[in-house]
């Protein structure tokens, strides 16, 4: 089996969605099968629409037997803007391909056609114009294609984050796949509600553990002289990851006289970075550290006392599960997904996304109370055990080798 798949970023970047599918990716070579990615060049999350911002070679490389194609991104405003036009016609196919946030990635959709892919993988939402390569590939070629959406569904009661992923066009895009991978329960009962997942869904991606744990605890300390109890906020950096309020969460807690830490380490929008220069001072207890490896997630994971992660973009939460697989406790955002796995194993707290009081409060609840923290963190291990990707990578793999056959597309 061939497996063709198309995603907006790839390895060496390092986010939750690009990881899963590295590592599903090496179990299907390991197994005999072969794996192309076609992706961008982007790295920072602006480099899709901006100039300037970080970007990997256009090149051809393997990754541990992975084929990986990087496609330029076409920053052309004249071209953009006649495509947001055409994506404003009330056609499918075009809002697809034209309506934001899409771009244009010359020389992709060429490249899909040639390769000679037995099944193709496309996802995540909102990035409808590569997924809909990927489709419009697919059924050129009569052969199968399954997503992995991500679909995040935000706060109930506020579509701000809803609505760019379950917009009509995305959704039939969704129904033409063979099989869609929803990430958890929360995700498969939105979707199986719009009519989408019928017969469809399969199990989540797993993680893999052991890029996560074994890390030295003294990390913070010997590198940075960082003492004292530390809040770790891992990945990106930006309003709706929480991280804002979680600055501002820690200066209240500095201001009631606490010696904890605020570490925040991963990549940054430039909204964030205005932010933080704008209110730099009076903060001295706030370590922001750029994107990381492997071996420094490891480290940083094993220093931290807990892991915060106030976000209202998650379909998942990866790093929830890899602050559990080193027993740390998790304060997440009052999402239906966080509630899902937190509730059903009690490894952490849930605080309304953007509250900075009520989550300076959980914060300092859980550094006065050591015991609960170790409870916490051990339940919370338990849950995160059961999202192994030993576990559950041969199930997807069997999933796909039962749909990558020849088939015929359904009507438009």
């Amino acid at each position: 089996m061939h497996v063709a798949f198309v995603l907006p970023r790839f390895y060496p970047y390092r986010g939750g969605y690009e990881n899963s599918l590295l590592a599903l990716s090496k179990h299907l070579i390991g197994r005999g099968h072969r794996v192309t990615v076609f992706t961008t060049v982007a790295d920072d999350l602006e480099a899709f629409w901006l100039p300037g911002f970080k970007t990997f070679p256009e090149e051809q490389i393997t990754v541990d037997g992975v084929k990986v194609h990087r496609f330029p991104i076409c920053y052309s405003k004249t071209r953009r803007r006649a495509s947001r036009l055409l994506g404003m016609l009330p056609y499918w196919r075009w809002k697809a391909q034209f309506w934001r946030p899409s771009f244009r990635i010359p020389g992709l959709h060429e490249a899909l056609r040639a390769v000679d892919a037995d099944l193709f993988h496309i996802g995540p939402l909102p990035y409808t114009n590569l997924m809909y390569a990927g489709l419009q590939a697919a059924e050129a070629r009569g052969v199968p294609v399954v997503a992995t959406p991500c679909a995040h569904l935000g706060e109930e009661g506020n579509d701000e984050v809803a609505r760019h992923y379950l917009q009509p066009y995305q959704l039939t895009i969704l129904q033409r796949c063979a099989k869609i991978f929803c990430m958890t329960r929360t995700e498969l009962q939105m979707l199986d509600h719009l009519g989408v997942t019928a017969g469809k869904v399969v199990v989540p991606y797993g993680i893999d553990l052991a890029l996560a744990v074994g890390g030295n605890p003294e990390y913070l300390q010997q590198r940075y002289n960082v003492h004292g109890p530390v809040i770790l906020h891992l990945g990106m950096k930006a309003f709706e990851k929480g991280s804002v309020t979680l600055v501002e969460a820690m200066t209240t807690l500095w201001e009631r006289g606490s010696k904890a830490w605020l570490v925040m380490a991963g990549p940054s929008l430039s909204a964030f970075d205005a932010y933080m220069a704008a209110n730099a001072q009076g903060r001295p207890r706030l370590l922001n550290l750029p994107a990381f490896a492997d071996q420094e997630k490891r480290n940083l994971l094993a220093s931290a006392t807990v892991v915060a992660q106030p976000s209202r973009v998650e379909s998942l939460g990866l790093v929830m599960l890899e602050a559990w697989a080193n027993t740390k406790p998790v304060i997440a955002a009052d999402i239906a997904v966080s509630r899902e796995l937190i509730t059903a194993s009690g490894g952490g707290v849930v605080v309304p996304f953007g509250d900075a009081k009520t989550l300076a409060d959980e914060i300092e609840k859980l550094l006065a109370n050591a015991e609960l923290r170790r409870s916490m963190g051990t339940r919370g291990q338990r849950k995160a055990i059961e999202y192994e990707g030993t576990k559950l990578w041969p199930r997807i793999m069997q999933e796909m080798e039962q749909v990558a056959k020849p088939g015929t597309a359904p009507p438009d």
